[in-house]
């Protein structure tokens, strides 16, 4: 400590920066915070920060020797895009007391994070050497509302512990001379200025703002000057000029009223182009998001915008795929707003390519919000940055009623591009945070972005959404698609057949945007071509073919041009006519494949776009299989031998069914590629029936078709979750998020599932056991046939045994009454399956049509005895030898079940049908009292098994 009589160095640290109370240094939030710019020149720009760090170690140098600490020493020193951190120790040359530093000055106000983290490495260096350790915590431009309020705290509990923001920096650099206000006698600083900075070069320390024009209070120059006499020297004015805070500007000193502009920042002189998101005019209007009176449903959604809204401040995050709705939820929120009375600017972020895009629509969103009465701007207001943008709104006047005042910015994807841009984007959500004006600021930005690499600033991204209200987006559900439709069937002014309903259902996806592509297609179709519905169902309804559709009738320029456009944009209009001639750039906009944005072009969507680029679709297939394999194969094998080409009159004829089963039958051929839409006909594609083995090129053609459905992607995904092996009954739980718009009951859902799982099985996707489904192993080769199944005995009906229930439900049916002619024709096919399986096994028997239980197989008491079930189980074939093998080894598997059942009736079946008919069976030998225990797995000797494998 200081001696008697002596005013210590620390002593005149806080004497010279703190002239007022501490309290009162907080309160001096009014006046508009310094930047500190750091410049330094170099070839490169690791060169130019290696510089920058060493100035900035020379400038903290500075500071401390001003209180009597001399040669600190450096631990740590980082320069990167958000600004300069150090970290120094140093020992006062009078009281000798030790001291640790830290120093951070970044582009906006520095977290309480920081604070805390000094804190404790001040504790952890008074642990390791004693109490009278000093810790000084410079924080540039300042820390934020919390970080304050933690160093205030800790200021009041430890007298040896200092927090310095820029104001205080700025102060001491004044009492040193080091800087000055700037002169009277120049016209520059005769003007409003703004946006005070501290230039720090190899030069020495000066001074600079922005001066503002007068009527539009925009940045119209940069005022820099110095202490001396000498002026500031071309190099600092040079470096000034490149660096972002100048943003293009003239450069004046007070030694010239020349104003310098060099020609690298020419371009940057034009104003940004402000380009306001609009709405459609009419429900399926693609090519734009829906406005407010065509938007439909989201009722989660809205009322988080809502709530939102009630805030009245922060910031929102909409995140989505693409298509799913984002800009028309922005929309959504402009309404919510003016509803209250407040204002709300809904912004296209792709014109954003300057650092003064965002000043620019504060600027002009404040001066509508003023027209409005929302706010009342000040009159010293400055738009020159985002800095003095937020310093101007802070200041203002706010309507006392709370009129909520929105700024949002849609497709905000792009501006990820750049990092300098995003960096600004996130330091406007950290200011609007920190700041507590009532402000609403939004950002939309796709979840699915492709191909992004290293360079690309997530880590700005996440700080964007981590500090701001997030609100997820997913597709649309079933009601409000049923909205959808309803309208459309308004807009035709006819009813839609239930098949189309359905496939509009399925191939939309519950995407908003691709609903209203597809029905765009179906009101030209109808309307315009005069196809009718029933063909329109028959074809494939996906996005590439839709797309190709819209490529179709371009000629060789135009889809040249917009190729270009798609691979640059945007891109500047002027470059295009250029290279392009305009009669096709304006057939394109005509024809609103392309949209002008401010003197720029793009595609009208971008999955649009991603499709030109790559020429693939990023938006899977989606499309539900409802027939079987077996139903398919009796359908193409009945074409085959008419020589692949059939009617659909002679194949009802042929296979004895009507002529829409042979319509539902012939829509999976044709959505997996195996056959041709042609009206009335089933026609095998050239490629399969010239095939040299066309069982195998079907299968390769269902293999590659599915790859590209959501319903494998969603099988291989939940797999993954259930190592690899996942149930029917939870695949079926898994399609309804897979196919959100299509509302069906958890019976039909289970039947979609166990059709896809028979489809993977056949295509090698999949390995379908019983109800299991197994991704397989790698080389895994699948066998059988289309037509698989089970062999069928001389009458048509199945040697092999279901399930039992069924057939004991409709014993226990029986023992009451007999089923008649009429009973058996209504009954359910499953009901209908047991009887003729009891009629196999002679435990049923006809007698004048109507189905009787046999005679002895029940006791006095009604219920079954189980040995005469035994003795019938004995006449199946192979029945008796499996019975054998279950009495040696009640954990028989099913598998070894199964091959004694194909083998005794000479069969050949797939792998899954041999386990299924193996199981059947051992439930059919537990009902007849034979001793069954579970069985094991195939393969594994009875040592290895004697603890059953459980997955969970």
């Amino acid at each position: 400590m200081a001696k008697a009589g002596h005013e210590s160095s620390y002593d005149k640290l806080i004497s010279v920066v703190t002239p007022r109370s501490y309290s009162e240094a907080m309160e001096r939030l009014a006046v508009q915070d310094h930047q500190v710019l750091v410049l330094a020149a170099g070839d490169t720009v690791a060169a130019r920060n290696n510089a920058k760090g060493h100035l900035f170690e020379s400038f903290v140098a500075l500071l401390l020797h001003e209180y009597g600490y001399e040669a600190p020493t450096t631990s740590d020193l980082n320069v990167h895009s958000d600004g300069i951190e150090i970290d120094v120790s140093a020992t006062n040359t009078i009281t000798h007391h030790k001291a640790i530093v830290e120093c951070k000055a970044y582009t906006s106000n520095v977290r309480a994070q920081a604070c805390t983290s000094f804190l404790g490495k001040l504790q952890l260096a008074r642990y390791d050497t004693d109490d009278n350790v000093f810790g000084y915590f410079f924080a540039l431009p300042r820390l934020v509302a919390e970080g304050e309020e933690v160093a205030r705290k800790a200021r009041a509990n430890d007298k040896h512990f200092r927090y310095f923001n820029v104001t205080d920096v700025v102060d001491l650099l004044r009492k040193r001379q080091l800087i000055s206000e700037p002169p009277e006698n120049n016209s520059a600083a005769a003007h409003l200025l703004s946006d005070p900075a501290i230039i720090i070069t190899e030069h020495g320390i000066y001074s600079c703002a922005k001066s503002l024009d007068g009527a539009t209070h925009r940045a119209d120059s940069v005022f820099v000057w110095g202490t001396g006499p000498t002026g500031v020297p071309e190099p600092v004015i040079e470096l000034l000029e490149s660096d972002s805070y100048a943003t293009g500007l003239p450069i004046r000193t007070a030694q010239g009223e020349d104003s310098r502009v060099t020609p690298a920042t020419l371009e940057d002189e034009a104003l940004p182009t402000i380009v306001r998101v609009r709405g459609s005019t009419e429900d399926f209007e693609y090519q734009l998001p829906a406005s407010p009176q065509h938007f439909v449903g989201r009722g989660s959604a809205v009322q988080d915008l809502e709530a939102f809204v009630s805030q009245n401040r922060g910031t929102l995050v909409l995140n989505a795929q693409s298509g799913w709705g984002k800009s028309s939820l922005a929309l959504q929120l402009k309404k919510i707003v003016e509803s209250r009375a407040g204002y709300a600017m809904i912004v296209d972020s792709r014109t954003a390519t300057t650092a003064r895009f965002i000043s620019e629509v504060l600027r002009v969103a404040a001066h509508e919000a003023e027209e409005r009465g929302v706010i009342k701007s000040p009159e010293d207001s400055s738009w020159a940055s985002l800095a003095s943008s937020i310093w101007t709104l802070k200041r203002a006047e706010w309507n006392s009623q709370g009129k909520p005042f929105l700024v949002f910015f849609d497709q905000f994807e792009n501006v990820f591009q750049d990092e300098r841009m995003t960096q600004e984007f996130r330091d406007l959500t950290l200011m609007v945070r920190d700041s507590g004006i009532p402000l609403l600021v939004g950002f939309a930005w796709k979840t699915d972005l492709v191909a992004w690499t290293e360079s690309h600033p997530f880590r700005l991204r996440d700080e964007i959404r981590t500090s701001s209200t997030s609100i997820s987006v997913g597709p649309m559900r079933a009601r409000e698609i049923e909205t959808l439709l309803r309208r459309l069937e308004k807009k035709l002014d006819t009813s839609l057949s239930r098949d189309l309903r359905q496939r509009l259902r399925e191939y939309s996806q519950g995407l908003p945007w691709l609903f209203k592509k597809l029905s765009g297609h179906i009101i030209r179709e109808l309307q315009t071509r005069q196809k009718s519905q029933e063909q329109l169902v028959s074809e494939a309804l996906n996005v590439q073919s839709l797309f190709d559709s819209d490529l179709s009738g371009l000629s060789p320029i135009e889809s040249e041009a917009l190729r270009h456009i798609a691979r640059f944009a945007p891109v500047s209009a002027v470059e295009v006519t250029e290279r392009y001639n305009s009669a096709a750039i304006q057939s394109l906009l005509d024809s609103r494949l392309v949209v002008a944005l401010a003197g720029k072009l793009d595609t009208y969507w971008d999955t649009f776009r991603d499709f030109l680029n790559t020429g693939r679709v990023p938006i899977e297939d989606s499309y539900i299989v409802r027939q079987s394999p077996r139903a398919v194969a009796e359908l193409l094998y009945a074409v085959l031998a008419q020589g692949g080409d059939a009617s659909v009159g002679d194949l009802s004829v042929e296979l004895n069914v009507s002529t829409k089963v042979i319509y539902n039958r012939s829509r999976e051929p044709r959505l997996f590629g195996l056959t041709a839409y042609e009206p009335n006909r089933v026609r095998l594609l050239g490629k399969v029936l010239n095939a040299a083995d066309i069982e195998a090129e079907m299968r390769r053609r269902v293999a590659s078709a599915l790859r590209r459905n959501r319903a494998y992607s969603a099988f291989i995904a939940l797999a993954e979750r259930h190592g690899d092996r996942v149930t029917v009954a939870m695949y079926s739980r898994e399609l309804t998020n897979v196919f959100p718009a299509v509302e069906a009951q958890p019976k039909s859902w289970l039947e979609y599932a166990r059709s896809f799982a028979m489809w993977f099985h056949y295509a090698g996707l999949a390995i379908m056991d019983a109800d299991q489904l197994q991704v397989p192993p790698d080389g895994y080769v699948p066998t059988g046939t289309l037509r698989g199944g089970r062999p069928r005995s001389r009458n048509g009906e199945s040697f092999t045994l279901r399930t039992p229930k069924a057939a004991f439900d409709m014993l226990k049916k029986m023992s009451t009454s007999p089923i008649t002619a009429r009973e058996y024709r209504s009954l359910p096919k499953r009901d209908r399956r047991a009887l003729t399986e009891l009629l196999t096994l002679n435990l049923a028997q006809r007698l004048n049509d109507d189905i009787h239980i046999a005679d002895d197989v029940l006791d006095s008491s009604g219920q079954v005895i189980p040995s005469k079930v035994l003795v019938a189980l004995q006449q199946v074939p192979g029945g008796a030898e499996a019975l054998n093998l279950i009495e040696s080894d009640p954990r028989v598997s099913n598998y070894e079940l199964g091959i004694v059942m194909q083998e005794a009736l000479g069969a050949t079946w797939e792998e899954s049908t041999v386990w299924q008919v193996g199981k059947d069976f051992r439930s059919w030998a537990k009902r007849a009292g034979a001793q069954v225990i579970r069985a094991r797995s195939f393969g594994l000797p009875l040592e290895e098994d004697e603890e059953p494998f459980r997955l969970f």
